[in-house]
């Protein structure tokens, strides 16, 4: 199997993100206990309790690059995410929080980034307010995706993204490059980031601020 996504939990959240995944061409596998609500759907799935390793493993989480847990119980996000984050350590895991109380517990499970859906949609709606525009999307805790186009003379451009040192450097993770109208979530360290495209950057609102005062001025 190819670099790819797995999304656990297929509610109405997990709906949603399986869609926006479906439409920009990404390659995922959506894992969760309900059979009857994935047959009918144009994607890879694996039915089972995602707090079985085995069934992780069916969906190929050895080889995925991200995993994204939405299930509706915190404790077994919290489960899913301890094993996600040993059977493979080098993958980017995103999870949801359903309570506030929890996001800590998930954290230290091993997540790399942990939505608070209420903490979410409240920034939402005050952006929304505000009428605020801009091309970095607020996210959950000051989380920020950041879009970097690679014009010409950018000093990204003709980098690898481990030379780029984003991370070590600024604490920021490249999670998406767009190019030539498609997009994809698998970034190996190794891939030159050329002039076209547009990275998607994420961190937080201090990492965002030191990337876009290198890169963006």
């Amino acid at each position: 199997m190819r670099k790819h996504i797995i999304l656990v939990g297929f509610g109405d959240v997990g709906s949603r993100i399986a869609k926006v995944l479906k439409d920009a061409g990404a390659i995922f596998v959506v894992v969760d206990r309900n059979e009857a609500k994935l047959k009918d759907k144009d994607f890879e799935y694996v039915a089972g309790d995602a707090t079985d390793e085995n069934v992780l493993k069916q969906a190929g989480l050895e080889k995925a690059s991200s995993v994204i847990i939405v299930m509706n119980d915190d404790n077994d996000i919290i489960f899913t995410t301890l094993i996600a984050r040993n059977i493979n350590p080098h993958s980017v895991i995103i999870a949801r929080a359903n309570a506030l109380q929890s996001i800590d517990k998930i954290y230290r499970a091993g997540a790399d980034y942990v939505a608070s859906l209420s903490i979410l949609a409240g920034q939402m709606l005050a952006k929304i307010i505000l009428g605020n525009e801009d091309e970095t999307i607020m996210m959950f805790q000051g989380l920020e995706i950041e879009r970097y186009p690679v014009t010409p003379g950018s000093r990204l451009s003709g980098k690898t993204i481990a030379e780029s040192q984003l991370r070590s450097r600024m604490g920021c993770t490249v999670i998406g490059i767009e190019e030539n109208g498609k997009t994809t979530t698998y970034i190996n360290p190794e891939m030159v980031m050329k002039e076209g495209m547009t990275l998607a950057v994420i961190g937080n609102r201090e990492q965002i601020s030191r990337f876009q005062q290198e890169y963006k001025t």
